[in-house]
Protein backbone atom coordinates (compact mmCIF):
# COMPACT_ATOMS: atom_id res chain seq x y z
CA UNK A 1 0.00 0.00 0.00
CA UNK A 2 1.31 3.01 -0.84
CA UNK A 3 1.46 6.43 0.95
CA UNK A 4 -0.80 7.76 -1.72
CA UNK A 5 -3.32 4.90 -0.89
CA UNK A 6 -2.97 5.68 2.95
CA UNK A 7 -3.60 8.99 2.31
CA UNK A 8 -7.04 8.28 0.94
CA UNK A 9 -7.65 5.83 3.21
CA UNK A 10 -7.60 8.26 6.04
CA UNK A 11 -10.05 10.63 3.95
CA UNK A 12 -12.26 8.17 3.23
CA UNK A 13 -12.33 7.05 6.92
CA UNK A 14 -12.72 10.86 7.94
CA UNK A 15 -15.22 11.92 5.20
CA UNK A 16 -17.49 8.76 6.69
CA UNK A 17 -17.00 9.50 10.05
CA UNK A 18 -17.71 13.17 9.73
CA UNK A 19 -20.96 12.01 8.08
CA UNK A 20 -22.20 9.86 10.65
CA UNK A 21 -21.44 12.21 13.19
CA UNK A 22 -23.48 14.76 11.95
CA UNK A 23 -26.06 13.11 10.38
CA UNK A 24 -26.42 10.94 13.40
CA UNK A 25 -26.71 14.01 15.42
CA UNK A 26 -29.46 15.10 13.53
CA UNK A 27 -31.50 12.13 13.81
CA UNK A 28 -30.69 11.96 17.54
CA UNK A 29 -32.22 15.71 18.00
CA UNK A 30 -35.47 15.12 16.12
CA UNK A 31 -36.30 11.57 17.47
CA UNK A 32 -34.89 12.88 21.28
CA UNK A 33 -33.63 15.92 22.07
CA UNK A 34 -36.90 17.74 20.52
CA UNK A 35 -39.68 15.33 22.09
CA UNK A 36 -37.88 15.83 25.12
CA UNK A 37 -37.89 19.56 25.03
CA UNK A 38 -41.71 19.51 24.18
CA UNK A 39 -42.33 17.50 27.69
CA UNK A 40 -40.35 19.39 29.46
CA UNK A 41 -39.56 23.13 27.57
CA UNK A 42 -38.35 24.22 31.58
CA UNK A 43 -35.88 22.00 31.83
CA UNK A 44 -34.93 22.48 28.30
CA UNK A 45 -34.58 25.71 28.04
CA UNK A 46 -31.24 25.87 29.79
CA UNK A 47 -29.50 22.74 28.50
CA UNK A 48 -30.88 23.19 25.24
CA UNK A 49 -29.11 26.59 24.21
CA UNK A 50 -26.10 24.18 25.34
CA UNK A 51 -26.50 21.80 23.65
CA UNK A 52 -27.47 23.53 20.20
CA UNK A 53 -24.36 25.82 20.74
CA UNK A 54 -21.95 22.28 21.15
CA UNK A 55 -24.02 20.98 18.04
CA UNK A 56 -23.35 24.30 16.17
CA UNK A 57 -19.57 23.98 16.92
CA UNK A 58 -19.66 20.09 15.70
CA UNK A 59 -21.82 20.84 12.38
CA UNK A 60 -19.98 23.41 11.35
CA UNK A 61 -16.16 21.72 11.79
CA UNK A 62 -18.11 18.55 9.85
CA UNK A 63 -19.08 21.09 6.97
CA UNK A 64 -15.19 22.27 6.62
CA UNK A 65 -14.25 18.12 6.55
CA UNK A 66 -16.51 17.17 4.49
CA UNK A 67 -16.20 19.85 1.72
CA UNK A 68 -12.47 19.46 1.94
CA UNK A 69 -12.40 15.17 2.15
CA UNK A 70 -15.14 15.64 -0.28
CA UNK A 71 -13.32 17.72 -2.98
CA UNK A 72 -9.87 15.02 -2.61
CA UNK A 73 -12.39 11.94 -2.98
CA UNK A 74 -13.82 13.74 -5.87
CA UNK A 75 -10.49 14.82 -7.40
CA UNK A 76 -9.20 10.93 -7.19
CA UNK A 77 -12.61 9.45 -8.12
CA UNK A 78 -12.64 11.54 -11.55
CA UNK A 79 -8.84 11.49 -12.33
CA UNK A 80 -8.62 8.06 -12.30
CA UNK A 81 -10.64 7.32 -15.78
CA UNK A 82 -12.65 4.64 -14.27
CA UNK A 83 -15.83 6.42 -13.75
CA UNK A 84 -18.47 7.08 -16.33
CA UNK A 85 -21.57 9.50 -16.72
CA UNK A 86 -23.48 7.41 -14.65
CA UNK A 87 -21.29 7.67 -11.68
CA UNK A 88 -20.83 11.51 -12.44
CA UNK A 89 -24.44 11.90 -12.89
CA UNK A 90 -24.71 10.51 -9.23
CA UNK A 91 -21.77 12.13 -7.65
CA UNK A 92 -23.74 15.24 -8.87
CA UNK A 93 -26.71 14.69 -7.45
CA UNK A 94 -24.79 14.03 -4.06
CA UNK A 95 -22.93 17.47 -3.65
CA UNK A 96 -26.41 19.27 -4.96
CA UNK A 97 -28.06 17.43 -1.61
CA UNK A 98 -24.83 18.27 0.23
CA UNK A 99 -24.81 22.02 -0.87
CA UNK A 100 -28.25 22.05 -0.17
CA UNK A 101 -27.82 20.50 3.38
CA UNK A 102 -25.20 23.28 4.13
CA UNK A 103 -27.57 26.14 2.65
CA UNK A 104 -30.34 24.91 5.23
CA UNK A 105 -28.31 24.69 7.81
CA UNK A 106 -27.44 28.52 7.41
CA UNK A 107 -31.28 29.48 6.73
CA UNK A 108 -31.98 27.74 10.20
CA UNK A 109 -29.46 29.36 11.63
CA UNK A 110 -30.71 32.99 10.18
CA UNK A 111 -34.25 32.29 10.73
CA UNK A 112 -33.56 31.02 14.86
CA UNK A 113 -31.64 34.33 15.17
CA UNK A 114 -34.92 36.06 14.59
CA UNK A 115 -37.08 36.72 17.81
CA UNK A 116 -39.89 34.63 16.86
CA UNK A 117 -42.52 37.86 17.66
CA UNK A 118 -40.45 38.90 14.43
CA UNK A 119 -41.04 36.02 12.31
CA UNK A 120 -43.12 36.05 9.28
CA UNK A 121 -46.02 33.93 9.56
CA UNK A 122 -47.20 32.46 6.56
CA UNK A 123 -50.47 31.15 6.69
CA UNK A 124 -52.63 31.13 3.48
CA UNK A 125 -49.80 30.27 1.29
CA UNK A 126 -50.31 27.62 -1.26
CA UNK A 127 -51.82 23.96 -0.69
CA UNK A 128 -51.97 22.19 2.61
CA UNK A 129 -50.01 19.62 1.05
CA UNK A 130 -47.72 22.07 -0.32
CA UNK A 131 -47.17 23.85 3.10
CA UNK A 132 -46.64 20.27 4.58
CA UNK A 133 -43.96 18.95 2.24
CA UNK A 134 -42.12 22.78 2.51
CA UNK A 135 -41.71 22.46 6.30
CA UNK A 136 -40.44 18.60 5.97
CA UNK A 137 -37.73 19.34 3.69
CA UNK A 138 -36.53 22.56 5.79
CA UNK A 139 -35.11 23.33 9.14
CA UNK A 140 -33.80 20.40 10.74
CA UNK A 141 -36.35 17.69 9.05
CA UNK A 142 -34.58 18.72 6.06
CA UNK A 143 -31.22 18.63 6.67
CA UNK A 144 -31.29 14.89 8.70
CA UNK A 145 -34.03 13.82 5.08
CA UNK A 146 -30.82 15.16 2.93
CA UNK A 147 -28.36 13.69 5.25
CA UNK A 148 -29.83 10.17 5.16
CA UNK A 149 -30.32 10.41 0.99
CA UNK A 150 -26.68 11.15 0.94
CA UNK A 151 -25.43 8.43 2.28
CA UNK A 152 -27.66 6.37 0.12
CA UNK A 153 -25.79 8.05 -2.42
CA UNK A 154 -22.53 7.70 -1.19
CA UNK A 155 -23.27 3.47 -1.38
CA UNK A 156 -24.75 3.74 -4.36
CA UNK A 157 -21.30 5.44 -5.45
CA UNK A 158 -19.43 2.95 -3.78
CA UNK A 159 -21.23 -0.08 -5.84
CA UNK A 160 -21.17 2.00 -9.40
CA UNK A 161 -17.21 2.84 -8.83
CA UNK A 162 -16.80 -1.16 -8.10
CA UNK A 163 -18.39 -2.35 -10.96
CA UNK A 164 -16.40 0.10 -13.14
CA UNK A 165 -13.61 -1.43 -11.38
CA UNK A 166 -14.63 -4.82 -12.48
CA UNK A 167 -15.13 -4.72 -16.06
Amino acid sequence: MSAADVFLVVVRWLHLVTAAVWVGGSIFYLLVLRPASRRNPDAWAGIGRLAAAEFQTLVDGSIVVLVLSGAILTFDRLTGGIADATYVITLAVKIVLSVWMIALVRLERRRRAVPPAYREERSGEGSRRWRGLSEAMSGYNGITILGIAVFLLSDILKVLFENALSR
